[in-house]
């Protein structure tokens, strides 16, 4: 009985990693990693705005040139700004320096305990001032993506401290001229199915297989073609014309899912090297692909005669594409569900 060669699948070590906030704004996404550690209250309260929606529709109201960018107090109905609804004030937790980029709540006056709703960016190195006034503000994030957004901001006009998108005339704001924040949400910690990870694969393990996969993200689907082959020589009676006859192409169709994609697996038979003898497929089992990253996954296949399965570690045949495939998995990512 012919038997496909089988690995032992290689464990992926995983971490716990720091939650992230995307706020998804008029000029671009704000990427803001929570520092649980240092402010778990803060951060607490900050995400009850964020999973209840309170951020969604809502704009930066204020600017203060070198100084800071804050928001938090408004948000659009379609026809006026309306205030956010404010949950209990949270104690203060000042732990980390207002240093550039980082994130903090904002309070009333001689009121350390104040911080409800409003977070400002901090848009230079305050930590002279704002470390040693009202308790200190406190840090609960700071940017890791979209610094060049907060930037882009930071330089717009102001009409009364509110910075102004496509701001072209005197007079008051249009409410489609505010900076908004369309959707504030919490990144999902899973890596990214996208087409940046188009392209050959193969198990570093041995020496001659290898799956050629490509993502099409319009359609939500992932296509593969996986070649092995068997561990024993077919019986000497099989005969083949070119190649050899204990090679197998297998492929592969199904709609992934975040860092997984789950197909069948069909099996191609017959045909005739570059004639136009039919081919015939036939579903020959199933298959997953859990991507770790934009260089390595694990398959995991179940063939269904002869009665077969297991996992092989996958590694990206060429590293020329993991920066482009990096930036779309952080611009696929579209959180997780509260």
């Amino acid at each position: 009985m012919k038997k496909l060669l089988t690995l032992i699948s290689i464990l992926i070590m995983t971490h716990a990693s720091a939650t992230t906030v995307r706020l998804e704004t008029t000029l671009g996404n704000i990427d803001i990693e929570m520092f649980e550690q240092d402010a778990p209250n803060t951060v607490d309260n900050f995400l009850n705005y964020v999973n209840d929606g309170d951020f969604d529709n809502s704009i930066f109201h204020r600017l203060a040139y070198g100084f800071v960018l804050q928001g938090g107090q408004y948000y659009s109905d379609g026809n006026s700004l309306q205030n956010i609804p404010a949950d209990p004030p949270v104690a203060n937790e000042f732990n980390v320096s207002n240093t550039k980029y980082t994130v903090a709540m904002a309070k009333l006056s001689n009121q350390p305990d104040s911080a409800t709703n409003n977070f400002f960016i901090n848009l230079k190195d305050n930590s002279q001032n704002l470390d040693n006034q009202n308790g200190g503000f406190t840090v609960f994030g700071t940017v890791t993506r979209g610094q060049d957004v907060v930037d882009n901001i930071a330089s717009l006009i102001n009409s009364n401290g509110i910075p102004l998108y496509n701001y072209d005339h005197i007079g008051s704001p249009e409410l489609d001229e505010y900076v908004y924040i369309n959707r504030a949400y919490v990144l999902s910690d899973k890596f990214q199915i996208n087409a940046g990870l188009s392209g050959a694969w193969f198990n570093p393990a041995t020496s001659g297989q290898g799956v050629y996969l490509e993502v099409l993200p319009s359609l939500n689907l992932l296509i593969s073609a996986w070649f092995t082959y068997d561990l024993l020589p077919p019986e000497a009676l099989q005969k083949t014309d070119f190649g050899a006859s204990e090679h197998r192409w297998l492929t592969m169709e199904g709609e992934y899912n975040e860092d997984t994609v789950e197909s069948v697996l069909i099996l191609t038979k017959g045909g005739e090297f570059d004639g136009d003898k039919p081919v015939d497929y036939s579903l020959y089992g199933s298959v997953s692909i859990q991507f770790s990253s934009c260089d390595r996954a694990v398959m995991t296949y179940e063939i269904t005669d002869p009665a077969i399965s297991g996992s092989i570690p996958l590694q990206r045949q060429s590293d020329s594409n993991v920066d482009l495939c990096q930036k779309l998995a952080s611009e696929a990512n579209q959180g997780v569900t509260p």
